[in-house]
């Protein structure tokens, strides 16, 4: 599916809404940017790959997680159906103050309640 403009505005949406969450420690909130059977690898970082909302709220609540996270440079793609392909890059804050970067390529899927992200794989850059 080719995105439109109003799509990526929306998607551009998701993906800020996803570090608002994570800093809030919301976590409970994760359906606003994820599908129910949602697949979340963050093994760069030593993290399991899991699927489903309870297991990666699980892990995401683990410690280790970045406290503060930005995502930037949005370049959503077509993809197959109601599909879309974004990669991004991101800042995380992690213990001490240290910052990291990390591109981020997810696969977004439109569902009833909008756009959410159907996968996630964290890449360090």
């Amino acid at each position: 599916m080719k995105p439109t403009h109003e799509d990526t505005v929306e998607i551009a949406r998701v993906l800020a809404l996803w570090g608002h969450i994570m800093d809030d420690r919301e976590l409970g909130r994760l359906g606003e940017v994820l599908t129910e059977d949602a697949e979340w690898d963050g093994s760069v970082f030593g993290f399991e790959p899991v699927v489903g909302l309870e297991s990666i709220a699980s892990v995401l609540g683990a410690d280790g997680h970045a406290s503060a996270h930005h995502t930037t440079n949005i370049v959503v793609s077509e993809g197959p159906g109601d599909e879309a392909r974004v990669r991004s890059k991101a800042l995380g804050v992690v213990d001490g103050g240290t910052v990291v970067s990390v591109a981020y390529a997810d696969d977004l899927r439109r569902t009833a309640d909008g756009w959410r992200i159907s996968k996630r794989v964290i890449q360090v850059k």
